[in-house]
């Protein structure tokens, strides 16, 4: 007999995993990497909008946590979330494809405009059983 394990099993076997509420992590190291956060459609927003924007794709290896820095990159407002279609765990390689984005003016975001930097780090997981 042959079984043949889909990425979706995948999935729901490190959702299952990660599902715990015991689970813990630990930064390994400071050094880390930095992530353009790039326009990749022109769209228009009013002031005090957040939309969802297409963003030039940013490749995340497995076990890499993502922040978003602080610092505004762009003179109009702020990136405040990146992501994929189909959320994949921390333990998977992952992708960013669209980031939602909060107009502090009325402003037209063009393509190639910077957006915000993405912050990775490295980071291992820890199963811990708690009573």
């Amino acid at each position: 007999m042959v079984r043949i394990i889909t990425k979706y099993d995948q999935v729901k076997h490190e959702m299952a995993e990660h599902a715990k509420p015991s689970l813990e992590f630990s930064i390994g190291t400071i050094s880390g990497n930095l992530r353009a956060i790039i326009a990749a459609e022109e769209m228009k927003f009013k002031a005090g909008e957040i939309k969802s924007i297409k963003i030039k794709e940013i490749k995340m290896h497995s076990k890499k946590i993502c922040f978003l820095s602080a610092y505004a990159s762009n003179k109009y407002g702020h990136a405040m979330a990146v992501g994929e279609p189909t959320s994949l765990p921390i333990s998977m390689d992952r992708s960013a494809d669209h980031a939602m984005f909060a107009a502090a003016v009325d402003c037209e975001i063009k393509v190639d405009d910077l957006l915000g930097v993405l912050i990775l780090l490295p980071v291992d997981l820890v199963h811990k059983d708690y009573k």
